[in-house]
């Protein structure tokens, strides 16, 4: 298979799966309407319940010119340094290319069912004459860094939680002690995978009985060659996790932070400042969302992530502002996830120069190998 055939293929079968291009279309307009399902539940039924809608809208619409300059220059930030770990972990991509594509990347996953913001991102960097070996490594690593910084967050916001009153410290000390015990174990766990080949191949082994008994139980053909797929891996990404792998955790736990940024500016815009809620709950809050968000409920989390904040927000703020807590979430969940859809979508179409049928494949394209 030649190496743009390779390129077009992964991209298909990422999107299309086992069942061919007429599942995928009705996957995708099944993931449209469950979004849209949710945000009628979440906004127009669950919220409505919770704060007064008119506060809500009145809060939105008397935001300044300032305000939502400063709302645009922080959200920017925030996707610069969310590209910050595939920046890192791939020297020869430019950082308006791991922004561009790490933006693609998120929409696609936000619509297109399936590892479809994987599938992105890798033929994004073939196209820029990245090597596959490179690319494929830097995609899993990504991933696996930005998830482990959720558990990093509660970390960071301890020392700020020492004044706050229960139930939030109570409940943000017990996750950031499960979350300093995943990134022990994680941390344990990589060096050793890294380090032997039998500890690669175990994990493996394990990962490929579950994928199985997962498969089976909804009814799916279980994939193959997962194992083989770790020792790979693990021979592609060896060099990149000695040399990079501290960096780009960095680079992942200030992108987390880079929101804390965006979700701050939003509660001081709709006039919440830090007495009234204090920036270490808000961070626990955060915190607390990101761990949560991990398990895909939803796609981008949409509605649980909304709800969540509100929430704790509401249970650690003074009280009387629930409906301008629900305006600083809109307006931060506006965007962190339905911004970027757009924009995204556009710098694909760019970036790929006219060619996203690529991307997206045809009935008629080859398969991809299983791997």
């Amino acid at each position: 298979m030649s190496d743009r055939a390779g390129t077009k293929a992964i991209g298909r079968a990422a999107i299309q799966g086992s069942s061919g291009p007429t599942l995928a279309r009705g996957a995708v307009a099944g993931r449209l309407a469950l979004l849209v399902g949710i945000l009628v539940v979440v906004f127009g039924v669950v919220l409505p319940r919770l704060v007064d809608v008119d506060a809500v809208k009145a809060a939105i619409e008397a935001l300044t010119p300032l305000q939502l300059g400063l709302l645009g220059v922080a959200s920017a930030t925030a996707y610069v340094a969310s590209a910050g770990p595939s920046r890192v972990l791939l020297p020869d991509l430019s950082w308006p290319r791991a922004v561009g594509s790490d933006l693609a990347a998120r929409a696609v996953v936000s619509t297109v069912p399936g590892p479809t913001d994987a599938a992105t991102r890798f033929v994004l960097y073939r196209q820029w004459s990245i090597p596959a070996e490179s690319s494929s490594a830097a995609i899993a690593l990504a991933g696996l860094l930005e998830t482990l910084a959720c558990f990093a967050m509660p970390l960071i916001a301890v020392p700020g939680l020492i004044g706050l009153a229960d139930p939030i410290r109570s409940q943000s000390l017990v996750i950031a002690v499960i979350g300093l015990v995943v990134l022990v174990a994680a941390a344990v766990l990589l060096v050793s995978v890294v380090r032997s080949d039998g500890t690669a191949r175990r994990l493996g082994q394990w990962l490929d009985r579950m994928a199985t008994r997962g498969a089976k139980l909804l009814h799916r053909t279980p994939p193959s060659g997962i194992a083989e797929g770790v020792l790979e891996l693990r021979e592609r990404s060896k060099a990149m996790l000695t040399s990079r792998g501290r960096r780009a955790f960095a680079a992942a736990v200030v992108g987390k932070l880079a929101w804390f940024v965006v979700l701050e500016v939003a509660l001081w815009s709709v006039g919440v400042g830090p007495a009234m809620v204090a920036p270490a709950a808000v961070l626990a809050a955060m915190a607390v969302v990101g761990v949560v968000s991990l398990v895909p409920v939803t796609p981008g989390a949409v509605g649980v992530a909304e709800v969540l904040y509100v929430g704790i927000l509401s249970s650690v703020a003074v009280p009387g502002i629930a409906g301008q807590l629900t305006a600083a979430v809109s307006v931060f969940r506006i965007a962190q996830w339905l911004v970027p859809i757009p924009i995204g979508w556009l710098l694909l179409l760019v970036m790929r120069r006219g060619h996203a049928a690529d991307l997206l494949g045809s009935a008629d394209a080859p398969s991809a190998p299983a791997g």
